[in-house]
């Protein structure tokens, strides 16, 4: 758990580095999409910075798993923010953002699989906008991501066909991330990803997880039998 010095120093050193790039320039700025890790396995991925780009943490900030990344590792830190800086730059920056992962996705020739967002969540409509185009441009990825900003995925879905199915095409699956003490409006029943604390928890009994499929910490465990995330399954983690 992370106390509100050590929020407020990240907080200040990710706004410190995206201003840094937002100063050089869009043209400065180098996008990063990874394509993997020991964590999430061969999967490409693309982040943001954590809190600053997450408008519904209040809650869970202080568990923030990214939190531990950026404040041991400065390039962990300066990638998220070189992101952030191209999404905040307006049209330009957005177009080279998502310039930069059509491009890396058409390079990708095999394990075919895209995750939005291991740090960072959706930042407003026009950028899931772009989600939705990309995966209706690659059906031979997947793609999946977490959200709490619940607010944008449904106003999407109001303006896109008033259903899931009609609005978010089949390969991009939208995962509504639940947090302990914070409401959570899913009226178009999007998959649930909810985190099962140590201490446990109020909104959920210990017996309501069993009917869960429980994520095994690897992302290559599950796409082989498209399980959890990948198959848009109602999935839980234990707190870490």
């Amino acid at each position: 758990m992370y106390g509100k010095e050590t929020l407020t120093k990240i907080i200040k050193a990710l706004k410190a580095r995206v201003s840094f790039w937002m100063r050089k320039g869009t043209d400065a700025i180098k996008p990063c999409i990874s394509k993997g890790n020991r964590k999430i396995g061969r999967v490409m991925n693309v982040s943001l910075a954590p809190i600053l780009t997450c408008a519904n943490c209040k809650e869970c900030k202080h568990l923030c798993y990214d939190i531990k990344a950026c404040l041991q590792y400065f390039n962990v830190l300066d990638a998220r923010a070189r992101n952030t800086a191209l999404v905040w730059s307006g049209a330009d920056g957005r177009a080279k953002y998502f310039g930069a992962i059509r491009d890396a996705i058409t390079r990708r020739k095999t394990h075919k699989f895209f995750r939005w967002h291991v740090s960072g969540d959706i930042v407003d409509l026009e950028y899931l906008v772009e989600m939705v185009a990309i995966a209706r441009e690659h059906p031979d990825f997947m793609f999946w991501t977490y959200t709490k900003a619940y607010f944008i995925v449904n106003e999407y879905v109001k303006r896109n066909g008033g259903t899931m199915k009609a609005a978010i095409p089949g390969n991009l699956v939208i995962m509504y991330s639940e947090w302990d003490g914070m409401p959570m409006i899913n009226p178009f029943g999007f998959p649930i990803f909810s985190c099962k604390l140590k201490n446990g928890n109020k909104n959920r009994t210990a017996e309501s997880f069993n009917s869960m499929y429980k994520c095994p910490g690897n992302c290559d465990i599950c796409k082989a039998s498209r399980r959890g995330c990948i198959g848009g399954e109602n999935t839980y983690a234990d707190e870490h």
